[in-house]
């Protein structure tokens, strides 16, 4: 169990640790995000909004230098053997929530272990600890605007455009388009992905008709539309996310774009020929958030029935 005083600063810290911990065989899978979402929610004084901004660290993988930055900030939160204690038995946590543990998972936690050990066993740390325990314990999580920690507001504005991004540099796309016409590509490509996510995964009729979309509506080259459906369907949008993105995009679109978005959404939903209450609620949900006129949304009410 953490320490009901462990600082706010220490469980930020923490949890980029665990993140790093989960990337470090070079994937993070369902289990593992799972256990991740748990450990840190658990934590004292972290917030749904902490884990919020953690997930900028969930975005694609950790490379080797942002590991070791994370790794030092973390040991500069450690003063006592029971910090230590928590961090290795939640980072082994992790590494076996998947139910095997790889060779790069076991290497991170040794390396991980070593790093704290030294780091917190210095008798002037202890000392530290002691005499300035309540200044530390004020600590606040997200202080340094370091790293992704700086970019937090602009994932949150648009993940998948900031994924995106990231994406075209390492496959070396060629990209003819204007930034603001990508950002709002991308924030329609995460709405459809939600939608088509809905039963958990998207099947390939769906990524068929997700990708005719992009290519013929958005007139994207075919190479650029599969890479931006690849981000999509992998960046994770809850519900009160979801409000965000759908605000986002009608506020960068004329009431014309809006209407055939949602008409384009409407095809992907009857693409099996069937519309369930699941979601024609979902419907009515993104048709709220951005601001469809009542009689195209009754048109939708027609099809249903």
């Amino acid at each position: 169990m953490p320490a009901k005083k462990d600082s706010r600063a220490f469980n930020v810290h923490l949890g980029k640790l665990l993140i790093a911990a989960a990337w470090s065989d070079g994937e993070v899978n369902r289990a593992e995000l799972n256990c991740l979402k748990s450990l840190v929610l658990q934590m004292p004084n972290i917030t749904f909004e902490d884990w919020r901004k953690l997930k900028i660290y969930l975005a694609y993988p950790i490379s080797v230098l942002e590991q070791d930055s994370i790794v030092r900030e973390f040991v500069s939160k450690v003063y006592n053997g029971n910090h230590k204690k928590r961090a290795l038995q939640a980072i082994i946590e992790i590494i076996e929530a998947d139910g095997q543990v790889t060779i790069e998972e076991k290497a991170f936690s040794e390396e991980i272990e070593k790093a704290i050990s030294k780091g917190c066993s210095s008798l002037l740390r202890t000392i530290k600890f002691f005499l300035f325990k309540s200044s530390i314990l004020a600590e606040r999580g997200w202080s340094k605007k370091t790293g992704r920690d700086r970019m937090i507001h602009e994932f949150f504005d648009n993940p998948i455009y900031f994924v995106f991004r990231k994406a075209i540099l390492v496959e070396q796309l060629e990209v003819d388009y204007s930034k603001p016409y990508l950002q709002k590509v991308c924030l329609f490509a995460g709405i459809l992905c939600w939608f088509a996510q809905k039963d958990d995964a998207i099947s390939l009729e769906e990524e068929v008709k997700i990708l005719d979309i992009l290519t013929t509506r958005c007139e994207l080259k075919e190479k650029l539309a599969k890479c931006i459906l690849r981000v999509a369907s992998k960046v994770n949008v809850s519900e009160m996310h979801l409000r965000d993105l759908v605000g986002t995009l009608r506020d960068s679109s004329t009431t014309q774009e809006c209407e055939e978005f949602f008409a384009d959404t409407i095809k992907l939903v009857l693409i099996d020929d069937d519309l369930s209450v699941t979601e024609l609620e979902c419907l009515r949900t993104v048709a709220l958030y951005l601001e469809i006129d009542s009689g195209l949304w009754e048109k939708v009410i027609g099809m249903a029935k």
